[in-house]
């Protein structure tokens, strides 16, 4: 059979409707192309800076206060620095002493004449004894005793001792370790000051001092302990020499209260400044004074 062919006029409308068929599809196509799509959740993994702290915010300084225009009190004076005793050995120069003897005094006390003697025994080991004994005619005073060590400082005591009949009767202590004094004859325990000395040792210990910085209307100081539980320091000044005080020093210690007279020494310039004379208080009552045996003799 033969295909029918249309009409000229036909034949275009329905090439016409084709094509608006066609581009209706199409168009319906692209529009469900571009319409929007629902979003997708999307997970990033970003690195995470450290957070930087902040500086504080800083408090303003507040205004120096204004000057005072109180005095300080005056019966308050500021306390010296404490010095160690390190330190206080590093400056000083060392002490010397005199070599082993023994010299014979004159004694004057209560009145009464007698004679003394004073044995200065250093050792090798660095120990040292110091012995004084007293007689008046027939009758042995009380005699002193100081035992202990020397070095650059002069002499350290360990044991003082006050004797009668070769005993003991009374005692001081000193431990240089525990830093302490300590009496037979009261409970107390005292600090123990560098250079402390016993009522005998510092006749030694003053000449030292004194060779050690001999300057003329100077002073010397150190401290001294009684058998009484007592410690105090002496304080020692050059006096103005008389005619009679040729070739020695004499310097005066300062009474300390009511039953203390003061203390005057000589020291022989001439013999390493040893004590060549003692006066404690009044020789013709209640003191005594002691002279070298060969001095004015």
């Amino acid at each position: 059979m033969r295909a029918r062919l249309l009409p000229p006029r036909a034949a275009w409308f329905a090439l016409a409707a084709s094509l608006a068929v066609h581009s209706l599809l199409l168009g319906g196509d692209r529009e469900r192309r571009d319409a929007p799509r629902p979003p997708r959740a999307v997970t990033l993994a970003l690195p995470i800076a450290p957070a930087t702290p902040r500086p504080a915010p800083q408090a303003e300084a507040a205004p120096p206060a204004p000057p005072s225009r109180s005095r300080p009190p005056q019966d308050k004076p500021a306390a010296p620095a404490a010095e160690t005793p390190a330190a206080a050995a590093a400056e000083a120069p060392p002490l010397r002493l005199a070599g082993p003897a023994s010299w014979p005094y004159r004694l004057r006390q209560d009145g009464q004449d007698g004679d003394a003697l004073l044995d200065w025994q250093p050792q090798p080991d660095g120990r040292y004894t110091l012995r004084l004994t007293r007689r008046i005619g027939e009758r042995a005073l009380p005699a002193l005793e100081s035992l202990g060590r020397t070095g650059g400082g002069g002499l350290a005591p360990e044991r003082f001792a006050l004797q009668r009949g070769g005993r003991d009767r009374q005692a001081i202590n000193f431990d240089s370790e525990g830093r302490r004094v300590s009496f037979s004859a009261s409970p107390a325990q005292l600090p123990l000051p560098d250079g402390a000395q016993d009522r005998l040792s510092w006749w030694l210990q003053l000449a030292a001092l004194v060779q050690a910085a001999p300057a003329p209307g100077g002073r010397w100081r150190l401290w001294v302990a009684g058998v009484r539980g007592e410690l105090r320091e002496w304080v020692f000044k050059a006096v103005d020499g008389d005619p009679v005080d040729a070739g020695a020093l004499h310097l005066r210690r300062q009474s300390l209260g009511e039953h203390d007279p003061g203390i005057d020494v000589w020291l022989d310039t001439s013999r390493g400044y040893w004590p060549v004379r003692l006066r404690y208080g009044d020789p013709e009552t209640k003191g005594y004074e002691i002279t070298l045996a060969d001095v004015n003799s």
